[in-house]
Formats: C-alpha cells, sequence, structure tokens
C-alpha cells in the first residue's frame, strides 16, 4: 500500500508516518519504480502498537527504546519491565486523578453549601483555607 493508503487505515497523517520513519520507529519504506513508498501489512500493525503505546502514555522516545525492527528481537525481560513500570505509572496517576475528583466534589459540596451568614467572598477564603489545610495533610 502506498502511504494515502497507510494513512487511511491507520488514522495518521502522512507527514507522521514519514516522521516516523525518519526517526526509525517504522521501517525504511521499500521504494516503487516510480519512487512511492510501499509500505507492508507490518507496517500497519507497527503503527497500531506506537499508537496503543502512545495511548498508555509512553512518549516516542521510550517506544523507540523497546520497540526493536522486528519482533523476534525483543528482549521478554526488558519488555516486561517496561511494561510493569508503565502500569506503575497509570496506577499513580489513576490515584492522583481519584483525590482530584473527590476535591473537586467536595468544593461543589461546599460552595452549594455556603453557610447564610456569610458572603461569597468569605465563603472563597474559607475554601481555600479548607483546601490548603488538607492538601498540608
Amino acid at each position: 500500500m502506498n502511504i494515502s493508503e497507510l494513512s487511511k487505515h491507520s488514522g495518521l497523517t502522512t507527514p507522521t508516518i514519514r516522521y516516523y520513519e525518519q526517526i526509525k520507529l517504522l521501517p525504511k519504506a521499500k521504494r516503487k519504480a516510480n519512487g512511492y513508498r510501499e509500505y507492508s501489512e507490518d507496517d500497519l500493525k507497527q503503527l497500531f502498537l506506537i499508537q496503543q503505546a502512545q495511548q498508555v502514555g509512553f512518549s516516542l522516545t521510550e517506544i523507540k527504546a523497546f520497540l526493536p525492527s522486528n519482533a523476534a528481537n525483543w528482549n521478554h525481560d526488558t519488555l516486561i519491565s517496561i511494561l510493569e513500570s508503565k502500569i506503575k505509572d497509570i496506577e499513580k496517576l489513576e490515584q492522583k486523578l481519584a483525590t482530584s475528583k473527590q476535591n473537586l466534589k467536595m468544593m461543589i459540596f461546599a460552595i452549594n453549601n455556603k453557610p447564610d451568614e456569610i458572603t461569597c467572598a468569605e465563603n472563597a477564603k474559607r475554601l481555600l483555607n479548607l483546601y490548603y489545610e488538607n492538601d498540608k495533610n
């Protein structure tokens, strides 16, 4: 398939595909007699793997470090270690997001349940103090 077809099937732009080829995330494409790049089904699979890795938080540099030029060259132990490390990173992020979500819910509750005897400005100050104290603990 040519680069336009690969772009259509992968959902990536042609400049992105060329860039991945340039930084050696994607093997250098064979050239047809007319000079057009020719890509294989394996190239498409490689692009999907790159996209999946990016979706879980791997940078292109990290992907390049563990993605060999062909699957036969994968180092099992290194790959497992990298993937387990990324899982830990995701779990830390999930915990931070859960804490942030809880803080936002508490803030909404506190705003909606402002004591009648204080002004909005006083309530804002009260909320800032509350979250400052919670963050320190």
